[in-house]
């Protein structure tokens, strides 16, 4: 058997020099490539030939823990039988959990048209089962089942029933996706969606490995504009499952500002609560991640990560009075939303936009290029296997202010996120009755408009029958946005709506804040005239509880409120004289009752009524956060009281009433 072997002292210096590559069997033994933890990069086309199945050398090249294959120019052409194995993992798999993956490897011999020659649709028969206890290099093909679950063992067997492609754009509507069963269905640069394998088993993942010829070119995904859909008033975007089609990763801020891509409007993520054990949706809560690049990347310099981009996680994530995680976690990624550089296989949406707007000469079309490519590693290299799609379950979900990054699931391969290359900004969850949460994210940048602003403004997926939303745009183009930018004023009203299904309780809060511009920000109620803190700090996690309806118009994000100095500071000293100050008292003798206003909200553990002997005659707790409150006085005799409020993060405030009945 005949091995070339690729090391790293030998890659550094050999890569360049290869213009064309051909690997094929010498004789009747076998000869592959090995790449392990650095980049092959060729700068023309690649010839394989298939190696015999004897000797578990049966591909032609193997990428292993990192191992990426980088193709220059724009026209060659792959060719030959044989194989390039790039190897992929989904955590917490388990035969209910669905995945969106990209494959980069097509299989010789099928349908070309309509992507670039050389690059053959794949399915399922592209998949394979790593054998690592014979050797680094064996693997076996997966089966397949018509039957709901697929099975890890005795071997590798994928349900065939769970593979759809995407490949006209559409809303989520089960119609606009096709199904492929074990056909070689997918075209290359297009994406699809699998479930995986085995029972629910918490930490456990799954090893996928791609064989067949390595896809290298440009590809062309359709893309289309938001639409209504009644009884929906609201446009909903389109979207179309494409995602990296390379054996390298893909830089998404060079793909999302590339010329001609000016219709992409965003990328979402799908993800969902991978611990329910059913196939039904009404039981499995699911939705999108989304992920906006922010400003060009224009200094060179594609491997700093910076700009990092901007993630907002799924909403399905439970979440619990308690301020931790209930059921799920999988739709909460910790410290890591990095999404910038796509992994080995990695299946993405490509959300169109308005074209009129933004691209007036567009061709309805996002080009994928071989120039996007990129040498990133990807996380958890350490274990020996790459990370797709993962999960972090972060513990500590109450994340504090400043101390660490946003939170996401990891998706992408990972640079780490310097605390000053991130976006400014607030990020806010708005929790729909102690369960499901929006994570959603208001960017200040001087780049920004007050309007949609393309790469900076991320439309919402609408998967949510309650949900909240930015609505950005003019009369005729306005949507929903879960990720909005502007260009910071502390005299600027910032809409934030809700649509109700029901009658619903609300809780904001502000789990982030990044090089924040401002000193305050606050919840106004243009109809009850309110201002409600927000900020990090439990006492200021405002409440609301609506009726069903649609709010757009009512509730704005400010930075000024008239109950409070513009430059008051946030010293605690400070902080306790502003909160005492902005509670006040009025003793109704006519009505026989103590009234406290209360109009920024802060939430009140408890109110004591002593008389002047220091006798308890009054005692009420967990009042909540209401910005008005009465207590009955009618049953005291005439005298002088003391009145003391206690604010769920142990301010006192102090009030004497005098009493006359």
């Amino acid at each position: 058997m005949k091995n070339l072997l690729l090391f790293s002292t030998i890659l550094l210096t050999a890569a360049s020099a290869f213009a064309q590559l051909s690997v094929k069997p010498n004789g009747v033994a076998d000869s592959y490539v090995y790449v392990k933890n650095q980049v092959l990069y060729v700068t023309s086309d690649i010839n394989l030939t298939r190696n015999s199945t004897a000797n578990n050398t049966e591909a032609s090249i193997y990428l292993r823990e990192n191992g990426q294959l980088i193709q220059g120019g724009t026209t060659s052409t792959n060719s030959g039988s044989g194989q390039l194995s790039a190897q992929q993992n989904s955590p917490e798999t388990n035969a209910y959990a669905y995945y969106y993956w990209c494959s980069p490897v097509g299989y010789p011999g099928t349908t070309i048209a309509p992507q670039p020659a050389g690059n053959p649709w794949a399915g399922v028969i592209n998949i394979y089962e790593a054998q690592p206890s014979l050797g680094l290099t064996a693997a076996r093909p997966s089966l397949t089942t018509t039957n709901r679950e697929g099975l890890i063992l005795p071997r590798m067997t994928i349900s065939t029933r769970w593979l759809y492609t995407f490949k006209t754009p559409g809303t989520e509507t089960e119609g606009n996706y096709q199904r492929i069963n074990a056909n070689t269905a997918v075209p290359a640069g297009y994406g699809f969606t699998m479930k995986g394998l085995g029972l629910i088993v918490p930490g456990a993942d799954q090893v996928y490995e791609f064989r067949g010829r390595p896809n290298n070119g440009n590809f062309k995904i359709p893309v289309a504009e938001p639409v209504i859909t009644l009884p929906n008033p609201l446009p909903i975007s389109q979207m179309t499952l494409a995602g990296n089609p390379y054996p390298s990763a893909l830089d998404l801020n060079q793909l999302f500002y590339e010329t001609g891509n000016e219709e992409l409007a965003a990328l979402w993520y799908y993800d969902e609560d991978r611990t329910v054990a059913s196939h039904n949706y009404s039981q499995k809560p699911f939705g999108y991640g989304i992920w906006i690049p922010d400003s060009q990347d224009s200094d060179l310099d594609f491997k700093d990560n910076f700009p990092t981009g901007t993630y907002t996680k799924a909403p399905f994530y439970i979440y619990n009075a308690g301020g931790v995680g209930g059921g799920s976690t999988t739709g909460d990624g910790g410290n890591d939303q990095n999404k910038r550089y796509a992994p080995i296989g990695q299946g993405i949406m490509f959300v169109g936009g308005y074209f009129n707007i933004v691209a007036p000469f567009s061709d309805g079309f996002v080009n994928i290029r071989n120039s996007q490519r990129i040498f990133v590693k990807e996380d958890n290299v350490t274990t020996g296997g790459s990370v797709f799609q993962r999960p972090d379950t972060d513990e500590n979900n109450d994340l504090e202010t400043e101390n660490n990054a946003a939170g996401g699931p990891t998706l992408s391969s990972s640079a780490e996120i310097s605390r000053d290359k991130r976006t400014s900004g607030m990020r806010l969850w708005v929790v729909f009755d102690n369960a499901v949460t929006r994570d959603m994210v208001l960017n200040f940048s001087n780049l920004a408009t007050d309007g949609y602003d393309r790469g900076m403004d991320g439309a919402s997926p609408q998967d949510l029958k309650t949900d909240a939303y930015f609505p950005v745009g003019n009369d005729n183009s306005r949507m929903p946005y879960v990720i909005s930018a502007i260009n910071y004023d502390d005299n600027k009203q910032v809409p934030i709506a809700f649509k109700l299904d029901k009658q619903t309780q609300i809780e904001l809060r502000v789990m982030e804040e990044v090089k924040k511009p401002y000193k305050h920000a606050y919840l106004f109620d243009s109809q009850e005239n309110t201002y409600k803190a927000l900020s990090s700090t439990d006492a200021a996690r405002v409440s609301l509880t609506l009726p069903a309806g649609k709010y757009e118009n009512r509730f704005f994000i400010v930075f000024r409120s008239p109950f409070i100095k513009k430059d008051a500071p946030l010293a605690e000293v400070e902080r306790t004289e502003i909160v005492q100050k902005s509670v006040n008292f009025f003793q109704n003798n006519p009505q026989h009752q103590l009234e406290v206003s209360n109009p920024e909200g802060y939430k009140l553990k408890s109110a004591s009524v002593y008389d002047m002997s220091g006798k308890l005659v009054l005692s009420e707790s967990n009042l909540g956060d209401n910005n008005k409150y009465s207590f009955y006085t009618g049953n005291l005799s005439d005298g002088v009281y003391l009145v003391k409020l206690m604010t769920s993060d142990n301010i006192a405030i102090d009030y004497k009433a005098i009493v006359h009945n």
